[in-house]
């Protein structure tokens, strides 16, 4: 395990800290800037979805991108995208130009998670990969508490500044314009960003090597997504909503969380020392359920900030030790398509999950949809707990097992 990185690495992990600023923005009031243009919750579930769906349906020709102008043009051209998106959002005047926002947003996203991964994969070895992909998901969500820190209080800057009010569009539409400024920071280390000099994979640009065991890495995030979608995009509602609290105050609880969370994931790589790769990734997963259920369900503010707090720092810890153990596992032809596969499973689960959340919320009470939906996502999280152990710990066990016999003999 080192620390030592890379000039180029050191530009990528620049860049996404600045990308996760910009994400803390964004996430904290695009709900509340959609209610403001006039949308409501089936609305504000279709944008939640469509840069996923996006994502999803151009992660492969994504892949076949990468593959012939390599990752790091990959993941340049990906960062102009997401900062045109962001800006079209942010100037949005109805649900179209929101849309279109979206669009562009997502086919941004699709470039930059297909080349990310690979990208830090080819340009470190065994010893520094676990605490590179750790360091790369604390500096964003690290990111994310300065960004929720300070985000929850631009619009009352904004509002005392004009004479406006701080839930009006024009003081949330200054807040996204913001994170739009926080995402053209981001793109200047980018562009200092060049190919790594290793050959191109030869043969088809979708083939794929190791069928058996990208199935075994995708099929847990699925469910992830599947979950993840119905709840995670609209926290900032369910609290507002439940708890009536003002956008500072929520701001500065999901800063917290973010930092929790960045905390947690850097004494990943110490876990995984201990117990593991997927041993580690297993034990913060499972441990993160009770407290989505406490989350969820609980009666009280402080539980729900206490839960938030915990259940977003386990589950978001296990990421990048998940990400490195699947680059590891695959061969280097198979990294980019596993990075496409992954995205377009887990962003469409988002994406359905997403879109009937804004079906269920519109139909049913406030409370009571919300109930509904916590429940779906603690059943697929649990799932997901459950394919990784049956999946891929089980059988690394059987497999240790086996290499292993021949040496008793």
């Amino acid at each position: 395990m080192t620390w030592r990185f890379s000039r180029q690495l050191w530009l990528y992990l620049a860049s996404a800290f600045t990308f996760g600023l910009a994400q803390a923005f964004a996430a904290l009031f695009l709900n509340f800037y959609l209610r403001a243009l006039g949308l409501g919750a089936e609305w504000q579930g279709l944008v939640n979805a469509l840069p996923a769906l996006t994502l999803a349906c151009l992660s492969l020709p994504a892949v076949a991108l990468a593959r012939r102008i390599s990752n790091a043009r990959t993941i340049q051209l990906g960062s102009v995208l997401s900062l045109i998106g962001a800006v079209l959002l942010a100037l949005a005047g109805g649900p179209l130009a929101a849309l279109a926002g979206a669009l562009v947003q997502g086919a941004g996203a699709a470039l930059l998670s297909v080349a990310g991964s690979p990208f830090m994969a080819n340009n470190s070895d065994e010893r520094s990969r676990v605490t590179l992909f750790s360091v790369q998901s604390a500096l964003m969500t690290g990111a994310g508490f300065l960004g929720n820190l300070l985000g929850g209080r631009v619009p009352e800057v904004y509002a005392a500044a004009t004479g406006t009010a701080p839930d009006g569009l024009s003081a949330l539409r200054a807040a996204l314009l913001v994170s739009a400024a926080f995402q053209l920071v981001g793109l200047l280390p980018v562009l200092f960003l060049r190919p790594s000099g290793k050959p191109r994979p030869q043969g088809r640009s979708f083939a794929v090597r190791d069928k058996r065991t990208m199935t075994r890495l995708v099929a847990p995030n699925l469910l992830v997504g599947l979950g993840a979608g119905a709840t995670i995009p609209f926290l900032n509602v369910f609290i507002e909503g439940k708890f009536h609290v003002d956008y500072a105050s929520l701001g500065t609880l999901f800063a917290w969380t973010s930092l929790a969370t960045a905390a947690t994931v850097l004494v990943q790589p110490l876990l995984v020392r201990r117990l593991g790769q997927l041993p580690a990734v297993l034990t913060v997963q499972a441990a993160s359920l009770p407290f989505l259920a406490v989350l969820g369900f609980a009666p009280e503010l402080w539980m729900v900030s206490a839960a938030l707090f915990t259940r977003g720092a386990l589950m978001n810890a296990a990421g990048p030790v998940y990400s490195a153990y699947a680059m590891s596992a695959l061969p280097d032809e198979d990294r980019p398509m596993y990075s496409a596969v992954n995205v377009i499973t887990w962003d469409l689960g988002w994406a359905v999950s997403s879109l009937l959340s804004g079906v269920v919320r519109g139909v049913l009470p406030f409370g009571l949809a919300f109930r509904v939906l916590f429940a779906w996502t603690i059943l697929m999280y649990a799932g997901s707990v459950l394919a990784i152990y049956l999946g891929l710990y089980r059988r690394s066990r059987r497999a240790a097992a086996s290499a292993a016999e021949p040496l008793r003999r």
